[in-house]
């Protein structure tokens, strides 16, 4: 049998003719190769091949594992690590995006195929008076946001994305496709909840479902020379978090602005009296967007950011460094942070539906986000990937001398270089280890898979 990425297209062109896009057709390649939301994933496979159902990806699967060829796995590509969801010339990428079906069961689950958007998840189920805890922008896909934990926007209410899932619908790659629920293939389930894609493919995820969760939810921009005080007023909301899971929020450090998000998880008459420490800021310089009383969907929409062609670099972990970083940058280049904080109820809701594989501590936290944006025809890969180290090692120290510093690292906010899964704990290793050794003991995922947060190199 011929071996090698050349063997894989042969086969592929010949089993999906109409389906396999390679450098040949240049108009159809060059939409494939920049579907990904960042730049920096826009790197030209061998080939892309679109999948309708699980039989074409079963059989596609099949002829990368025989003929030994590496391969990527994308919905929508939201990832911005180069090889996550995107790979060279030396590997071929496998697109199921097409894979949407929705079905609600008489259980009262939600079962919906891993091409899936949460904009599409919520204003199907929307129509039903339902709701998911899933993603806070409407074109993030999926997987990776179940797969990789997914905060959502009120992490304190009913736990993080991946709690939510009642069961993975997984091919394996000797061609097997099953379940792993609390029942069923039990061990599967847990890893999954964070674990990545190092046990199969996610063909469909059914999801825990409630009656329509309400939000009121609005955004004001701050000047950031009041840097003290805005940060303060983050603390106040986080402690009022312990008190209030419908409370949430984030801190969002920008060029010339601050963006503060006050999200609440139903719709007083009144805003909650929890902001009030933001109110009070005289440093406000205006509102972005006015109090609204709306859905998980209209606020997916509203946080939504435009597909604009920008490199992204992203780093989970203030404001001095964060400053002087700045000025060491590039003309167009942009680096801003996130603080998102979680209560200790969210972690909570976790435990309370079987928990998860991530380790969380049962206190209150913030999860730090930096990320890096700059245009896709400059040269400032490398500065703006210095900018994001030296944050993360700045706060990684701030945090350590304080005694503040948690070993968790949230896979959705993370760089490739970052060792995730090992932020995990030692158990939690070996349980993840376990797992793939039972479910892909011939390694298929960590030995052909192109990239991602695998346990061949991330423990």
């Amino acid at each position: 049998m011929a071996f090698g990425t050349a063997a894989a297209l042969d086969k592929l062109r010949t089993v999906f003719s109409s389906q396999l896009v390679t450098p040949d057709v240049e108009s159809k390649y060059q939409a494939a190769v920049a579907r990904p939301w960042s730049q920096t994933c826009w790197t030209p496979a061998a080939g892309y091949i679109y999948l309708s159902n699980i039989q074409e990806l079963s059989e596609a699967l099949a002829i990368v594992k025989k003929t030994g060829t590496k391969f990527a796995i994308r919905t929508t590509g939201h990832n911005p690590n180069a090889g996550f969801s995107s790979a060279d010339e030396s590997a071929i990428v496998l697109d199921i995006r097409q894979l949407q079906s929705k079905e609600l069961t008489s259980e009262g689950v939600a079962r919906f195929g891993s091409g899936n958007t949460w904009g599409e998840v919520y204003a199907w189920l929307e129509e039903q008076n339902l709701s998911a805890i899933g993603g806070r922008g409407q074109q993030v896909g999926l997987g990776g946001f179940l797969l990789g934990g997914g905060m959502g926007a009120l992490p304190n209410l009913y736990g993080l994305g991946s709690d939510g899932v009642r069961n993975f619908e997984v091919l394996l790659a000797d061609g097997r496709l099953i379940n792993a629920n609390a029942n069923e293939n039990a061990d599967l389930h847990r890893v999954l909840k964070g674990g990545g894609s190092n046990y199969g493919i996610i063909t469909r995820f059914d999801l825990e479902i409630h009656p329509l969760i309400n939000v009121q939810y609005m955004i004001y921009l701050y000047n950031p020379d009041d840097h003290v005080q805005i940060n303060k007023a983050t603390v106040a909301v986080q402690n009022a978090m312990e008190d209030d899971p419908k409370i949430g929020l984030f801190t969002n450090f920008n060029n010339g602005f601050v963006a503060v998000g006050l999200l609440y998880g139903d719709t007083p008459a009144e805003p909650p009296s929890a902001f009030e420490s933001f109110y009070n800021l005289k440093s406000l310089m205006t509102i972005a967007l006015p109090t609204t009383n709306g859905t998980l969907l209209s606020l997916a929409q509203a946080m939504g950011h435009t597909k604009v062609s920008q490199k992204r670099a992203i780093c989970t972990k203030v404001y001095k460094s964060w400053t002087e970083v700045c000025k060491t940058l590039p003309s167009g280049c942009i680096l801003h942070y996130t603080i998102q904080p979680m209560g200790k109820a969210g972690v909570q809701a976790g435990n309370d539906r079987g928990g998860n594989i991530m380790g969380h501590e049962s206190i209150p936290q913030c999860w730090w986000v930096f990320t890096c944006e700059w245009p896709q025809e400059g040269g400032d890969d490398a500065a703006a990937q210095q900018a994001v180290d030296t944050m993360s090692e700045v706060v990684h120290s701030l945090a350590r001398e304080k005694g503040l510093l948690l070993d968790f690292k949230c896979m959705s906010f993370a760089m490739a270089s970052q060792r995730v899964l090992g932020s995990y704990g030692a158990e939690n290793i070996k349980t993840m280890q376990e797992a793939a050794a039972k479910y892909d003991p011939e390694g298929v995922f960590q030995k052909l898979q192109y990239g991602g947060f695998l346990l061949r190199n991330n423990v």
